[in-house]
């Protein structure tokens, strides 16, 4: 629970990046591809991205309406910082329509339905450090839209040694991704199916600009990514559709961007639907291993295949118990049998130590945010 003190106090409301005016007191808002054409009083698609006389502003702009701390598995990134914990917020609202959502009590919410505290970027930072944690998580909403949060906070990070995590439906526009994305150090990108008419019918948007946002992250910036697949029954599981993404993810990426396929379970306005039988997760694996990919993961179910492999020599190098490392034999970021060196980012390799609260710090934190417990 968050309860913080003089919360009220703390505005909510920010002007936004990322739109421009249009005629009858209209803005339009590009910071994703839904393109929205907001007229006064009303909000986007998304819900925290408002038309006040003539300007765009976003909602609850420090005002984080979950706070958690997580292991960094559990995003899911199995080649960042392995058994690291992972400082995670997220706001109210999502730009995308998923009836399957498994955050959609925050997710469908309007700011003024969540229960949000104030919590200024630097604060952020100082709760990470004090907590233990190398690393921020943007997540259980999608971030993107509170991006101008999200890139003060990952500023005050960067200050102090922390890196900062992506956890995304990729659903952002060629002019905005460089500006979020020079700022993140790792992401993991929900692909959510690979047809479009899974994208229009379920989720309300389309396939391509995921696809595109994807390809940027390869081949335009340094951000470590892994990618996660939920398969639904009868809706995106079908062989022949998850043969096209492992295609495509071996063909545009390459073998060693790690993949996760993890299982669906019933919630919001999708509780008719079986769960996804772990056969279903086993074989999406086998067939990804066959075509070349490297490093194939499951999530969502128990004894899911979730150890790291050398794809050259075959040697267990970490063994994952859910979201716990049981073992790591990792040297150096290479298998220590045949020197293959593993893609990520390993413990001890270009890892700063992270800032200490100094004593006025941990006091004004203490002060603050004493009975926050996460």
């Amino acid at each position: 629970m968050l309860a913080v003190k003089d919360s009220a106090q703390a505005p909510s409301i920010h002007e936004a990046r990322w739109w421009e005016p249009e005629s009858g007191g209209r803005v339009h808002c590009y910071l994703c591809p839904r393109h929205c054409h907001i007229g006064e009083g009303q909000a986007g698609f998304c819900f925290i991205r408002a038309n006040h006389g003539g300007k765009l502003y976003t909602l609850g702009y420090a005002h984080p309406a979950a706070l958690q701390i997580d292991p960094i598995e559990k995003k899911p990134l199995n080649h960042f910082y392995p058994g690291t914990r992972v400082f995670s917020l997220g706001t109210a609202g999502c730009n995308l329509g998923c009836s399957f959502c498994q955050n959609w009590d925050i997710s469908k919410s309007r700011m003024d339905q969540a229960a949000a505290a104030y919590v200024p970027p630097e604060d952020v930072v100082r709760l990470a450090i004090r907590n233990g944690c190398p690393s921020i998580a943007f997540t259980y909403n999608e971030p993107t839209i509170w991006a101008e949060y999200l890139i003060d906070i990952c500023l005050a990070a960067h200050e102090s040694g922390l890196k900062t995590v992506m956890v995304s439906n990729g659903y952002i526009t060629h002019e905005a991704f460089h500006d979020v994305y020079r700022h993140i150090d790792a992401a993991n990108i929900d692909l959510k199916a690979f047809t479009e008419d899974f994208y229009g019918r379920i989720t309300l948007s389309h396939l391509q600009p995921v696809l595109e946002t994807i390809e940027r992250l390869k081949h335009e910036t340094k951000v470590w990514f892994e990618i996660t697949n939920l398969l639904i029954p009868g809706l995106n599981d079908a062989p022949s559709e998850t043969h096209a993404l492992v295609e495509w993810v071996l063909n545009h990426l390459g073998p060693d961007v790690p993949l996760h396929f993890t299982a669906f379970h019933p919630d919001f306005k999708m509780r008719d639907r079986s769960r996804t039988l772990p056969e279903t997760l086993h074989a999406a694996r086998k067939m990804a291993l066959a075509a070349g990919l490297h490093y194939v993961y499951e999530g969502n179910i128990r004894d899911g295949a979730g150890d790291t492999v050398c794809p050259s020599c075959r040697m267990l190098l970490i063994r994952r118990s859910w979201f716990a490392i049981e073992a790591n034999h990792l040297h150096n970021g290479c298998c220590p049998r045949c020197g293959l060196e593993i893609p990520g980012r390993w413990p001890g390799i270009g890892q700063k130590e992270p800032a200490r609260l100094s004593p006025h710090e941990e006091a004004a934190v203490a002060e603050r945010y004493g009975d926050l417990n996460l």
